[in-house]
């Protein structure tokens, strides 16, 4: 049984990640609820709508973190489209992430550490 570290460490960040948007994710949105009154009903489908996003926002950093482990400790055996679709899945959208980003406002070196002009 082969171990990789890279695949064990990328785990273990993910399940770091999860543990993050579980606790911060249920706290906001229960402290954000409207209500259910007639009158916040759009507002309260907003909130419906964003407390879903979060749910599998939690799934998908879970079943993520699985498979990262289980590849990195050799459960599953080696496989390229999933060691790719992983790659793509979490570098792409921390691309794009960062693009959303940088077309806001241009990255100088004192925004970058926190004191944006």
């Amino acid at each position: 049984m082969c171990m990789n570290g890279w695949f064990i460490a990328a785990g273990t960040l993910l399940i770091a990640a999860f543990f993050v948007h579980v606790v911060s994710g249920n706290r906001f949105y229960t402290a954000a609820c409207p209500g259910r009154n007639a009158a916040a009903d759009k507002a309260y489908e907003a909130w419906l709508m964003g407390r879903c996003g979060v749910q599998m926002i939690t799934a998908d950093l879970a079943l993520g973190a699985v498979f990262l482990l289980l590849l990195g400790f050799g459960v599953i055996p080696r496989n390229f489209q999933l060691e790719l679709f992983l790659l793509l899945t979490y570098g792409g959208f921390g691309w794009c992430r960062w693009a959303m980003n940088a077309r806001r406002r241009p990255v100088t070196c004192a925004s970058a550490i926190g004191r944006c002009f």
